[in-house]
Parts: C-alpha cells; structure tokens; sequence
C-alpha cells in the first residue's frame, strides 16, 4: 500500500464530512469510525430546501450488517 493512500484513508476516518444521508453520516466510508453519541453531518431537505443538518449517531432498530448506526437531527444549518 502507498504511503498516499495510507495518508488518505487516515484523513477519511478522522475528519468529519457532511455525508449525503443520514446513515452514510454514521457509516462507510466517510465516517466509519463513528461510534454512538457521535456528533455527525448530513445534507438533508426539509420544507425550506437542502440544508446541513448536525445530529447525533445512534443505533439504528433491527440488524443491519452495514449501516449500524443513522444521524439523527439536533439543528439545521440554515
């Protein structure tokens, strides 16, 4: 493995990116370091248009193998 991709794969799972969803905000590959409670970042539409919304990952009910956990909305960068 290069030593740029090792940089980039560091880089990827220490910063937090606004994600397009709420699972991928918790999940692969942005965010896989994310663990419960974590702050997180997703683009989000609601009634005023699309808009960052900052939340909180939790774990998301039943069994899934890939997107554990969701962002769930605390604000909305307007």
């Amino acid at each position: 493995m290069s030593f740029s991709l090792v940089i980039a794969a560091i880089a990827i799972t220490t910063v937090d990116a606004i994600a397009l969803d709420e699972k991928l905000a918790c999940g692969a590959p942005w965010n896989i370091a994310h663990t419960e409670g974590a702050p997180c970042k997703f683009w989000g539409k609601d009634g005023n248009g699309t808009h960052v919304h900052d939340g909180t990952c939790k774990k998301r009910d039943g069994f899934h193998l890939i997107h554990r956990l969701e962002c769930i909305t605390t604000s909305v960068d307007l």
